[in-house]
């Protein structure tokens, strides 16, 4: 069981940063104590190769892989279900949490379906008898996983029916654009961000469907990251993504700069 499973299943909050490319940073990032990786195939260069290097290392560091693969939940339409074929693809590689940015109910249902599924040749897993079959017809619970990322306007008017779909374990808010779906962009902390939110959870909890949020581009400096996870969880987040690996750099290393620049001047 990796770190992300392990901290869901002591009640714990499961944190996480996303990566936009190189397997070089998952022993970086199993170090500095994260729980899971998150390799973004919807806006980054990574090829299919590069996240299988990524999902291997992450497997020797003890990290759970959370794929995000390319989708369109804004122009692609409601009833578009090309993402399904990454999705499979996905899991045939043996990575064990694959999440997409869905429109709409039906495409997160046959989403669900497929992380059913038992073709994993990817992962060098092959069925060689009825009772080899039969196993790989039944995962285990934490081997595939489909997130839906909720982050376009038609899958929050659908959150119920969302909701409510047989096997699903886990929703993902992407906040960034679920604050500007809901009227108030990058305003992470406005009250009807936050009513939201916690409507969600509500509902969520009562099917045992855990609620996973990124924490938000805005908070950029430990003393606002802190309080803001602590305000996530307060409100019943279960999982953090805490932006990506990169930001972190930038972020830190602006700061450091600057004081570096003051002092040599």
């Amino acid at each position: 069981m990796t770190r992300l499973f392990e901290k869901l299943a002591s009640d714990q909050m499961a944190i996480g940063v996303w990566l936009k490319g190189g397997p070089s940073w998952v022993s970086t990032i199993a170090r500095g104590g994260f729980d899971f990786v998150r390799p973004d195939m919807m806006f980054s260069a990574m090829d299919w190769r590069e996240l299988d290097h990524i999902n291997q290392a992450a497997k020797v560091a003890g990290l759970t892989t959370w794929l995000r693969v390319a989708a369109n939940p804004w122009m692609a339409g409601t009833d578009q279900m090309q993402v399904t074929v990454d999705v499979a693809r996905a899991f045939s590689l043996g990575v064990p949490i694959v999440g997409a940015s869905i429109a709409s109910a039906a495409q997160a249902r046959v989403c669900v379906e497929v992380s059913k599924d038992w073709h994993r040749s990817g992962a060098g897993e092959y069925p060689d008898s009825t009772s080899s079959f039969t196993a790989m017809n039944n995962k285990a619970s934490d081997m595939a996983i489909f997130v839906p990322h909720i982050e376009a306007r038609s899958a929050i008017d659908q959150i119920d029916e969302i909701l409510e779909i047989d096997g699903l374990r886990i929703i993902m808010l992407a906040m960034t654009d679920f604050s500007q779906a809901l009227g108030h962009p990058f305003q992470y902390e406005h009250p009807e961000v936050w009513k939201a939110v916690d409507g969600i959870v509500a509902k969520a909890r009562a099917r045992g469907i855990v609620v996973a949020a990124n924490s938000g581009y805005d908070f950029k400096t430990p003393e606002q990251i802190r309080p803001r996870i602590q305000r996530m969880r307060e409100h019943g987040i279960g999982i953090c993504l805490m932006q990506g690996a990169d930001t972190f750099l930038e972020n830190s290393a602006k700061t450091l700069l600057n004081d570096v620049r003051k002092t040599l001047a």
